[in-house]
């Protein structure tokens, strides 16, 4: 047993496959009733040494957005004490750089405790990595009157903090940390690129599959809470007694209404990407869309390695058993509406520019590249401007819009010989482990130097006027332009086709 101290006390923690491990380690206090749409409140400090042993509880989810969410629901138990970090630190003695995890699930289900991020294959590469569990859904990100936006964020920048103010004591060097996520993680990092209170508390960010799609404006953030409010028939000064279940069947009925049936008279722009709880623009915690600060060089002064997978909607898309065009522009339509088009006018732009892809992989096409795609390049190209940024592509890319489905490459990024095995879902199993040995390197040598380092050399930097990706599959590794580049084009409004790529 491993013990270190830190500033609420003692922590006992374990050593496991030869790594240490602290793991349900509270970065604040429990979220109780009465606390759950306030700001994270600190730790009580412990006279005790506290153990550290084991797993903590996971914020209050259950199934949500149908057969994706579903996958990504954790089926762990859920408490009040959830907001807490799993760390894993190859010497607390050292002065390692530190991964900071965001885990996924449309802001809604996920957490940090999940099997494929319980590994330590980073802590292995000489790097703390740390995992964090955060408020979802309604508890995060519902906007109530007279209480803080963005809750999940702050909840995210109070761990950011203890990370700075602690990670010492495990070895870890608070100057070196880099800010990591995938899907709804990578949206949050994003996010937090943006927030003026997270600003220095991070020296790197890696937003994978997800940039800055999931913002909401106070506006629509009010119409969700009015439908919210209606479905509890209660007022905002009464939610904190609404029963956990109830409030978690409301949040899901609401996600699904959201994912399964856009409508941008209801959702706003939230119904480009059918997830309805998301950071707010609220001129507070979040001054501005990510976009636009990137835009304007406001974005968090740090190297960003960023990218998507290249089937990012495969699996999305088996939602629907049958499609033909005429399905995919009804599909479509209001997801298109934000956008300043109909439905059938992006089918038709699409099929113009796709024309031997089918209604599946035009569908496939279009939402990829309207949630994951073209928000990554637009992101890129504005961080760029100011700073360093490096951009992937995980793995081959098909004919009618097939390759790797969202979330294919978590498996590898967490890969650690002898320690992936039966217990990950099927999706999250690696076949091949010296590709994943390579990406796994690959991810490791941007968190130490802020520079990857390719298998075959050097990544070039990416810029708005050579959009070099590097390609990651295993048949091989290779700097191209990127083949998504120049499909915003498709995006401009009715009648401004000819002013060319945005």
């Amino acid at each position: 047993m491993t013990i270190v101290k830190v500033a609420a006390g003692a922590l006992q923690g374990i050593r496991e496959n030869g790594i240490h491990a602290f793991l349900g380690v509270p970065y604040a206090a429990p979220v109780t009733p009465e606390w759950r749409f306030e700001a994270p409140q600190p730790v009580l400090p412990w006279q005790h040494v506290r153990d550290a042993v084991r797993l903590g509880p996971v914020c209050p989810q259950i199934p949500t957005y149908g057969p994706v969410g579903t996958a990504a629901t954790s089926k762990l138990a859920f408490g009040e004490d959830f907001l807490t970090v799993n760390i894993r630190t190859p010497d607390p003695a050292g002065r390692a750089p530190v991964l900071f995890w965001i885990h996924g699930g449309g802001y809604a289900v996920g957490s940090a405790n999940e099997p494929v991020l319980q590994s330590g294959a980073f802590a292995a590469s000489g790097i703390v990595e740390v995992t964090v569990n955060y408020r979802l859904g309604a508890l995060g990100f519902l906007h109530v009157e007279g209480k803080p936006d963005n809750r999940g964020l702050l909840d995210l920048v109070a761990a950011l903090e203890w990370v700075r103010d602690n990670i010492a004591a495990f070895g870890g060097d608070p100057d070196r940390v880099a800010l990591a996520g995938r899907s709804a993680g990578g949206f949050a990092v994003a996010t937090l690129m943006a927030m003026p209170q997270a600003q220095g508390l991070f020296h790197r960010a890696m937003p994978q599959s997800g940039a800055s799609t999931a913002i909401a404006s106070l506006e629509d953030a009010a119409k969700l809470s009015r439908r919210f409010l209606a479905a509890a028939d209660m007022d905002d000064a009464s939610l904190a007694a609404l029963p956990m279940e109830r409030l978690l069947e409301i949040q899901r009925d609401l996600c699904n209404q959201s994912y399964e049936h856009h409508d941008f008279a209801r959702d706003g722009t939230a119904s480009m990407l059918g997830v309805p709880f998301v950071p707010v623009v609220d001129g507070v915690s979040l001054p501005e869309h990510p976009e636009t600060a990137a835009q304007a060089g406001r974005t968090a002064a740090v190297p960003m390695m960023i990218g998507c997978t290249t089937g990012e909607y495969v699996t999305h898309a088996t939602a629907q058993p049958e499609m033909d065009f005429a399905l995919c522009a009804e599909l479509l339509h209001e997801r298109a509406l934000p956008r300043g088009l109909s439905g059938s006018r992006i089918v038709e732009r699409y099929r113009s520019a796709l024309p031997r892809h089918s209604p599946r992989g035009i569908w496939r096409a279009v939402a990829g590249d309207l949630v994951f795609q073209l928000p990554a390049i637009r992101f890129a190209k504005l961080h760029a401007r100011f700073n360093p940024v490096y951009k992937y592509l995980y793995g081959s890319l098909g004919v009618d819009e097939l390759g790797e489905p969202h979330g294919a490459e978590v498996g590898c990024v967490w890969y650690r010989d002898g320690l992936n095995g039966r217990e990950l879902p099927q999706r999250q199993r690696v076949t091949d482990a010296g590709f994943a040995r390579t990406i796994h390197a690959l991810w490791a040598s941007f968190i130490k130097d802020g520079r990857p380092t390719a298998p075959n050399g050097e990544w070039p930097p990416y810029h708005a006027e050579k959009q070099m990706v590097l390609r990651l599959s295993p048949a091989g590794f290779g700097a191209t332009p990127d083949p998504f580049d120049g499909r915003e084009a498709l995006w401009l409004p009715a009648g401004h086709e000819d002013r060319g790529p945005v």
